[in-house]
């Protein structure tokens, strides 16, 4: 590997970073998000299954999202 390719790798994880932070915080501030039926059965049933609610299965299910997309290996 070359140092201009470490270069556009780190560049391209800052990217995906950003993206990540930026859709987060898109979400967080979007107050209540309507899904389609299907989705909303299963979050309901999520958080029955968890006995928490409907905000904390998608804050859970965004926390897991952001943590995988952090440790995963950047695609080419």
């Amino acid at each position: 590997m070359t140092a201009r390719s470490d270069v556009r790798d780190t560049n391209a994880l800052d990217d995906v970073q950003r993206a990540n932070i930026r859709a987060a915080t898109m979400l967080r501030e979007s107050g209540s998000m309507p899904f389609d039926t299907s989705i909303e059965k299963a979050l309901a049933e999520a958080a029955a299954e968890m006995r928490v609610g409907r905000s904390d299965v998608i804050r859970l299910a965004l926390h897991e999202w952001l943590s995988m997309r952090q440790r995963a290996p950047l695609e080419r």
